[in-house]
């Protein structure tokens, strides 16, 4: 995906507009806000260095305001 235009939704029709799904865990928040969802590819591994596992992009999170179907796209890293 390459823009964050609104779409159509699959079940209804109806107009979908881009929403931030928010994670409630504070504890790996260290920005002052809602951090974006991220995605790693299954065979990824845990840094040795960091403990962290390697990001493979970004989603982002649509939802229907006829219906309320949420759905959720993933973007490139580059994206």
């Amino acid at each position: 995906m390459t823009d964050e235009a609104s779409r159509t939704c699959v079940e209804c029709q109806g107009l979908m507009s881009p929403i931030i799904v928010m994670d409630k865990d504070h504890y790996g928040n260290l920005g002052p806000g809602p951090q974006s969802l991220e995605y790693r590819l299954p065979e990824d591994s845990r840094s040795f260095w960091t403990g962290k596992y390697p990001t493979a992009g970004r989603v982002q999170a649509f939802m229907c305001g006829g219906c309320g179907r949420i759905t959720l796209y993933g973007c490139a890293p580059d994206a």
